[in-house]
């Protein structure tokens, strides 16, 4: 007898879910209620923060399997050599990535609390990364304009501070990740870069065309996972 199955992505900032062909559910931390989930015979979850909902969700549900980031995991080997320091959602997002573009190189973005990329050579072949801070981060990094809006304006110049600050920061953001995007593609030109998170589709029209956008890689790293595991 089959076995139902759900991905659950639990980040700093929001849990987000899914069952088999189905779309990606959002809820904030702070408003989450576990008679959202729908019934399900197996959890698999990627787990940053808040280890409470874990524990709730082994109760919620007959098996639960944490995913963790492991040195090779089918054809992905991972740079890292202390796996506690790479976050499962960063493991997750790259087979997530792999499952979209096989034998690609990849350069693998998420855009939330924090920005983080990845980059795999055609072999899979984990390069390393790097973290940096997101909108919200920036946004209150200095106390004399700090704010928690994180409306995406209009690139440019700005005629009053409140906007002025906005327009910076997220200019900042912008110009990183496009940094990281044009190294990526003069160092594999056939390579594909891939992003999501919280903020993707608010910044998605200053990114290059070509930059393919998912829902959230992370659940689509856990369920190719749970495919390969059995």
């Amino acid at each position: 007898m089959s076995q139902s199955n759900i991905f659950i992505d639990i980040g700093n900032s929001a849990i987000k879910w899914k069952i088999p062909y189905s779309e990606v559910y959002s809820e904030n931390i702070e408003n989450f209620l576990f008679n959202t989930l729908p019934q399900a015979d197996k959890a698999w979850v990627s787990a940053v923060a808040h280890d409470h909902i874990i524990e709730d969700l082994k109760l919620h549900f007959n098996k639960v399997h944490i995913v963790k980031a492991q040195k090779q995991f089918s054809k992905l080997k991972v740079a890292y050599n202390d796996l506690s320091s790479l976050g499962s959602d960063r493991f997750c997002a790259m087979l997530g990535s792999m499952s979209h573009f096989p034998d690609k190189p990849l350069l693998v973005i998420d855009i939330g609390s924090a920005v983080t990329f990845d980059v795999l050579d055609e072999h899979s072949h984990h390069l390393g990364g790097l973290i940096m801070p997101g909108l919200n981060a920036l946004r209150n990094s200095f106390s004399k304009f700090e704010t928690s809006d994180l409306t995406s304006n209009d690139i440019g110049l700005a005629v009053d501070t409140e906007n002025a600050w906005k327009n910076g920061t997220q200019a900042m953001l912008l110009s990183a990740i496009n940094n990281q995007i044009q190294e990526f593609n003069n160092n594999f030109s056939d390579g594909v870069v891939t992003t999501s998170g919280g903020l993707v589709n608010d910044i998605k029209n200053y990114l290059p065309k070509s930059v393919q956008i998912f829902d959230n890689l992370v659940i689509d790293g856990l369920e190719s996972y749970s495919q390969t595991v059995g």
